[in-house]
């Protein structure tokens, strides 16, 4: 029996911490999401509490645990910005925003591949590949200003893209003596959450086996409470599980076959008219017109523990297809420390340097798109990576974002 695609939502009823890597001993932050990691520690510290401590590895590995981004309700599936998302610096922010007056949000992926790959081809440009903003007001100019990148979270609504803000909340404690059992004098700590926003939640996907997990992981939840500090009044919440027939209404993102498509014939679009360009500048006679083979991107959706082929950590990612092991034609990452604590059985996880969440590989393939898709579809159900039992090396194989929100 094979693992089904389960969609979840996580409704805080307090602050919930999330650890991260501390800048000084008195200050605890916390991550701007719910790494998968806190539910299945969740699980495993209900299980233990019942005495059940042998049910935990194979329940746990049974399962696998995606994600929670923090959404404008239970039933909107959000996601981090991938690094190649550019916003105006006079005027950020997806101009369905109105009330805020941003000049939109650009996505520069598939404009940046078809001039790298031209120009690794030898076709040369005449100008460096700059993007500016190309809002205009309401007379008709052009703000012309220059783009940084989008940091955070996004959700699709049915009034457009929406940038999903993450609501934070400042509370400072008493550290206590472990001999005296009283307050430790002089000893101050603050500690960061996140804070339950109005008909706000978590919401994001995991993969199990069979119903009982699920029911023993909503118990869990309720239980005992997710993420740090939950001895301190953190962590309450609910959780909801939706079953798999309910994924188009919850994450209506086009199937892989039309992403897959969809990705290619903009990226045909954005290298025609490049082609064209350089042919006009006489930098190049002939040059090739149309992308070889099929094009793909795997963009993480939380950090990923990476090695080379020779199991050297690294940034970088390589994808085995077949019996062929491929390497990006194009990538955007940063690194990224990941670490955590495991409450149930209260000992640190290791702590290894990985790609940063958002991070865009971009790769090429000799299959057939109808031969290709079986294999994007078990990588995406699968995960890249080290340690993604745990949430990480999620990812998302030609996210919509990227055609949909080109530049203009």
């Amino acid at each position: 029996m094979g693992r089904k695609e389960h969609f979840v939502a996580l409704i805080p009823e307090g602050p919930i911490r999330v650890g991260e890597v501390k800048p000084k001993g008195d200050y605890l932050g916390t991550r701007p999401y719910l790494p998968g990691s806190v539910l299945r520690g969740a699980l495993a510290e209900w299980l233990k509490a019942q005495g059940r401590e042998r049910e935990i590895e194979p329940l746990v590995r049974a399962a696998r645990f995606g994600n929670l981004f923090p959404s404008p309700s239970e039933g909107v599936y959000a996601l981090p910005f991938p690094m190649t998302a550019l916003t105006c610096k006079l005027a950020s922010g997806f101009r369905a925003a109105a009330s805020k007056g941003g000049h939109g949000v650009r996505d520069s992926l598939l404009l940046a591949v078809a001039y790298g790959e031209l120009e690794g081809r030898g076709v040369r440009f005449p100008v460096p590949l700059l993007l500016r903003c190309t809002h205009r007001d309401a007379e008709g100019r052009l703000c012309g200003g220059r783009m940084e990148r989008v940091i955070g979270f996004y959700a699709r609504l049915p009034g457009g893209w929406e940038k999903v803000e993450v609501s934070l909340g400042l509370q400072t404690k008493v550290a206590l003596s472990r001999r005296r059992r009283a307050a430790q004098e002089g000893m101050l700590y603050r500690v960061v959450a996140l804070r339950p926003r109005p008909q706000g939640a978590f919401v994001g996907r995991l993969w199990a086996e069979n119903s009982t997990m699920l029911s023993e992981l909503c118990e869990a939840v309720a239980a005992m409470g997710v993420g740090g500090l939950t001895g301190r009044g953190f962590g309450a919440a609910r959780l909801k599980v939706w079953p798999p027939e309910e994924k188009e209404k919850r994450a209506p993102l086009p199937p892989l076959e039309e992403r897959v498509r969809t990705f290619n014939e903009k990226l045909r679009e954005a290298w025609q008219d490049l082609a064209e360009l350089a042919k006009q500048a006489g930098t190049v006679d002939d040059p090739l017109k149309e992308p070889p083979g099929v094009y793909f991107s795997v963009d993480l959706l939380a950090p990923a523990v990476l090695t080379d082929p020779q199991g050297v950590p690294s940034l970088k990612l390589w994808i085995r297809i077949g019996d062929r092991l491929l390497e990006p034609v194009w990538w955007a990452t940063q690194p990224a420390f990941v670490g955590g604590f495991s409450t149930a059985w209260g000992l640190p996880k290791p702590t290894a340097l990985g790609a940063a969440a958002g991070s865009v590989y971009v790769f090429r393939s000799e299959l057939p798109e109808e031969e290709l898709i079986p294999h994007l579809e078990a990588l995406e159900a699968q995960g890249v990576g080290e340690r993604t039992d745990e949430g990480l090396g999620e990812i998302l194989v030609c996210h919509p974002f990227h055609p949909e929100v080109m530049p203009v």
